[in-house]
């Protein structure tokens, strides 16, 4: 019994042992891969450019207070004819809208257009042209297109040559040449919404270019101010193109009706019958008519006006897009330490998948 168990702890020693030697036969293995690991993170360090970031903090305000009857909400409240508060409060656009705006496809068509000064052009240059002229990939995106993206790029070169479908003017059609720009802004752009104070943040990081990079922030702002003004005065506008059309209308038909009455008053100077009173009284009752609905018009004109006034927002820039004077910090410790992990990590599981073989061929071979 005794040299049994003696013999059962020599064969687990002894394989153990073996164990430790494979680990030690691999460290080869092991320093080629940490090597590897050290080049690529030295090649990515020195490959990657330099990013400059411009920040703009702005807060939206506007008098959105329904109960507010004070002002401009009290003129209009006259106006209307009500001695109440207006019951037609702009309604505010919820911030949880604002990324969805920015990354909208009229919102990014109208930033791609958008001119930037860079080094070395005496000219402007569109942000649409920078992407197709001057952007380079970097090697991360390089390395991902013909590695994990290969397959999609076999397929689409493929499929290239199929015909490109008939398009039809109610639809909204994308180009890949669009799609590319719109990657690439997304790259470059993103919003923060700091609940706590209300203020909005737009961030853009611009790779060699500091200057672009403050002008393609002021843009991002000026656009979206733009699409949170149109949808705050959107009701109030509609409303004052109607009114305005019912205005123009009238006062088209009352300004016949004044020349309609002064024409038969001239004709019938010395006629003085009944039938040519009763039809200058028509006449008269008429432009009257159009008159009051004319001035009615006027005022609800005039008070929708100071209405799209009223629900215009302002905007309170707290922090204004500076160009950026030096790059931001790289840290390349960080990225040479990530890169050791991971071609430790892959020299462990080849030892792991080394070991797990050689245990299943010895169970193998026993069945």
């Amino acid at each position: 019994m005794n040299n049994t168990s003696i013999d059962t702890s020599e064969d687990n020693y002894k394989e153990i042992l073996s164990y430790v030697k494979d680990f030690f036969t691999t460290r080869k293995f092991i320093f080629l891969c940490l090597l590897v690991a050290l080049i690529l993170a030295l090649i990515k360090t020195s490959s990657t450019p330099n990013t400059y970031t411009s920040k703009v903090t702005f807060i939206v305000q506007g008098s959105s207070n329904p109960k507010s009857s004070g002002g401009i909400s009290g003129i209009v409240s006259l106006l209307n004819g009500g001695g109440g508060s207006s019951t037609n409060a702009p309604s505010d656009m919820p911030t949880f809208l604002y990324p969805q705006i920015i990354s909208s496809l009229n919102f990014q068509r109208q930033l791609y257009e958008t001119p930037l000064k860079l080094r070395g052009i005496d000219s402007a240059v569109t942000y649409k042209n920078y992407v197709l002229e001057f952007e380079k990939p970097s090697i991360t995106a390089t390395i991902s297109k013909y590695t994990i993206g290969l397959p999609s790029l076999l397929f689409k070169s493929s499929s290239s040559n199929a015909t490109t479908p008939k398009q039809i003017d109610s639809l909204v059609y994308v180009s890949n040449v669009e799609k590319k720009i719109f990657r690439s802004l997304q790259d470059k752009v993103s919003l923060e919404i700091k609940d706590e104070d209300g203020t909005l943040e737009i961030i853009t990081t611009f790779p060699n270019e500091p200057v672009a990079a403050a002008q393609l922030t002021q843009s991002v702002k000026k656009i979206l101010q733009d699409e949170i003004i149109r949808y705050r005065i959107a009701k109030a506008k509609e409303k004052y193109e109607f009114i305005d059309k019912q205005y123009e209308d009238k006062k088209i038909l009352f300004n016949e009706s004044q020349v309609n009455l002064a024409r038969y008053n001239d004709r019938n100077l010395f006629n003085a019958t009944n039938s040519s009173l009763i039809r200058k009284q028509q006449l008269q009752d008429e432009s009257l008519l159009l008159y009051t609905i004319f001035s009615d018009l006027e005022q609800q004109r005039l008070a929708q006006s100071i209405k799209i006034q009223e629900d215009t927002p302002t905007f309170t820039v707290i922090n204004p897009a500076v160009v950026p004077t030096s790059s931001d910090s790289k840290n390349p410790m960080k990225t040479i330490i990530i890169f050791l992990i991971v071609g430790f990590m892959v020299s462990v599981l080849r030892y792991i998948f080394i070991v797990t073989k050689r245990y299943l061929k010895n169970l193998w071979s026993e069945v």
